[in-house]
């Protein structure tokens, strides 16, 4: 029996896309729409169950994603400003290159979510969960190096800051700031002093931040 399945608008409740098809299911009609590069601006999608769903290069920006299921979705790219993603669940996805400037992320699940080059400006990320960390507050840094930075204040008030991939305690990075020697040695080089750069940025922001 074929089903219709239809993406609302979530302001005027009009039709952005819908197939009809044997078998149908959202995350079939989401992905044939991005296939044939609809408009999806404003998307109604909450509570969506879109587990690894390849969403790469979508334009989901505005769209209503709250709590939706996106474990391990491919976001490469996508353009998800001012989208409303907050208890969303994203472990695992992959978002380099992700617009989410002015998203709201709280109390989203971000665990081993790939965030590199995504561009969180102005994104609410207060609650979001990373790891075993619950961000009470953070900031996103773009541009110092390779690689994003994120210093962040946990809800207990313990301080860490994210480089790339690597999310430590400033205690452990202080230790071992030297820990990825392929990529960037200890050598003075450009690259390598850059990062650093971006670390004692993240480092400055958590010192006057830490008592607000």
């Amino acid at each position: 029996m074929k089903t219709k399945i239809e993406i609302l608008n979530r302001w005027n409740n009009g039709v952005l896309f819908s197939t009809e098809c044997e078998d149908n299911t959202l995350l079939k009609c989401v992905q044939e729409a991005i296939s044939k590069r609809a408009n999806l601006y404003g998307a109604n999608l909450p509570g969506a169950n879109l587990p690894g769903a390849d969403l790469s290069g979508a334009d989901l920006s505005g769209a209503d994603l709250y709590g939706a299921n996106l474990y391990g979705a491919n976001l490469y790219g996508a353009n998800l400003s001012g989208a409303d993603l907050s208890r969303a669940d994203l472990p695992g996805a992959n978002l380099p290159g992700a617009d989410l400037s002015g998203a709201n992320l709280s109390r989203a699940n971000l665990s081993r979510a790939n965030l590199s080059r995504a561009n969180l400006y102005g994104a609410n990320l207060y609650g979001a969960k990373i790891g075993n960390i619950t961000i009470k507050k953070a900031m996103v840094i773009n541009g110092l190096y390779k690689y994003l930075a994120m210093p962040i204040i946990a809800e207990d008030g313990k301080q860490y800051i994210g480089l790339g991939c690597h999310l430590r305690s400033v205690d452990d990075w202080e230790n071992n700031f030297w820990n990825n020697p392929n990529e960037f040695p200890n050598d003075n080089s450009i690259k390598s002093q850059l990062r650093v750069l971006a670390f004692e940025t993240a480092k400055k922001w958590l010192e006057i931040n830490k008592d607000k």
